[in-house]
């Protein structure tokens, strides 16, 4: 084959005006299809359903915590510190004030002494101005009592159900309080006495008592 036949046969076969027209525009119409597709943006990614927690993995939690609560409640009071001082407890005071004997009531401007005979003694000062002596004296137990004071400051409170005088010149009375209770009372030279029984004493103890006293 020429020349001229080859190129005969390539004009045969190169298409018409009409055929490159529409291979022309369809090379458009695909490249404006590839171009939509490349601007489109990738589809975001569905987020994938969350597992929920388990019920038994929810009330183990919650007892945790509430155990945890309670320990720490047990156990911060303990752990709390104390002030480094605190204050001294308040001590009650004793109004009784022991004395060896009868010349340590001298610091009150008087002296008062047992009863001749009289056995356990005990010597006190009660409330910073009350004389004390308790003895027994045949068999009963009596407390003698003195004091610059007015009034009935003596062991044995209550009214007498029965009286009787003792001696005028001290104005010494003996009161009945009860079928065992006896109290006497008499005042010299500005101080008051009191000899008090609750043991059952009899009349006459307890008198004869009182006349020793006031000797």
């Amino acid at each position: 084959m020429n020349k001229n036949e080859i190129k005969k046969a390539f004009d045969e076969i190169e298409p018409d005006e009409s055929a490159k027209e529409r291979m022309y525009a369809n090379i458009l119409k695909k490249a404006a299809e590839q171009k939509e597709i490349s601007a489109v943006k990738p589809a975001e990614a569905v987020p994938q359903k969350r597992r929920g927690v388990p019920a038994w993995q929810r009330w183990s939690s919650l007892a945790a915590c509430v155990a945890a609560a309670v320990v720490i409640g047990l156990i911060l009071p303990r752990i709390i510190k104390q002030p480094a001082v605190d204050d001294p407890p308040l001590l009650a005071v004793s109004p009784f004030e022991d004395v060896s004997g009868s010349e340590d009531f001298e610091k009150l401007g008087f002296c008062i002494y047992a009863p001749e005979g009289a056995e356990n003694l005990y010597y006190c000062i009660y409330d910073g101005e009350i004389a004390r002596i308790d003895f027994t004296l045949n068999g009963n137990e009596y407390t003698y009592e003195a004091a610059k004071l007015s009034g009935n400051f003596s062991r044995a409170d209550g009214e007498a159900i029965g009286s009787a005088s003792l001696n005028a010149e001290y104005n010494a009375v003996l009161d009945k309080l009860s079928p065992e209770s006896w109290r006497a009372h008499w005042e010299k030279d500005g101080i008051s006495f009191y000899l008090t029984n609750f043991d059952g004493a009899s009349e006459e103890a307890i008198s004869e008592a009182a006349r020793l006293l006031m000797q």
